[in-house]
């Protein structure tokens, strides 16, 4: 009787001493949920990749209602590597996580995100890195569009102090107001970064040009 007690004994603290061991490896990993339509060919224990790298694996794969949820442990050094706008596609057996378009901010612990099944989304998951150059070249030329925004305003400004104070804070004030309105177009397109990008750069011109 003494031996069994023991040997349970010895066994609690195996498990306790694994838990432990466990809790202490994966305390920074960061855990999330990505929400699929139709059930994906995925299961515990499957890789979740981003561009060929292994960046965590597949905890559970569950059914949600009429959906399926896939629960996701990403390693502590690839914490960034989902943001709030990745894609995902599976093939073979493994979650692939592309953001060659991604914008959004990197995910937080405990997350749940809808994948994208329509055809597009389909489509940019497997063949987006294909397109990027093509994507990066057009967001080249829009940046070359504000960059002559600002240079006009910028040679425009002697005119503008010439003409007094008061004209020049209304042309200022005008250049203010165009700036924001953009900025709210890039976040209602899920561009936030761009949008802070784009205030970060009018703060710094008005601060030159108000010398």
């Amino acid at each position: 009787m003494r031996k069994l007690a023991a040997l349970v004994f010895l066994a609690g603290v195996a498990v306790a001493v694994w838990a432990g061991a466990q809790w202490f490896v994966h305390r920074h990993d960061i855990k999330a949920t990505v929400v699929f339509a139709k059930a994906p060919k995925l299961r515990a224990g499957d890789a979740v990749k981003e561009n060929g790298r292994t960046i965590g694996k597949i905890v559970s794969v569950d059914p949600m209602d009429e959906r399926h949820a896939v629960t996701i442990r990403l390693n502590r050094s690839d914490r960034r590597a989902i943001v709030t706008d990745s894609l995902f596609d599976v093939k073979d057996h493994a979650l692939v996580v592309d953001n060659t378009f991604a914008i959004g901010r990197p995910i937080d612990d405990g997350a749940i995100l809808e994948a994208r099944d329509d055809r597009f989304a389909r489509w940019l998951a497997r063949h987006g890195a294909a397109a990027k150059p093509y994507i990066d070249a057009f967001r080249a030329r829009i940046d070359a569009l504000a960059n002559r925004d600002f240079d006009e305003w910028t040679r425009r400004v002697p005119e503008w102090k010439k003409e007094g104070s008061e004209a020049f804070e209304r042309h200022v004030e005008d250049v203010k107001k165009r700036v924001a309105a953009a900025e709210e177009e890039l976040r209602k397109s899920d561009r936030a970064a761009e949008a802070r990008k784009l205030k970060e750069r009018f703060d710094k011109w008005l601060n030159e040009v108000g010398r």
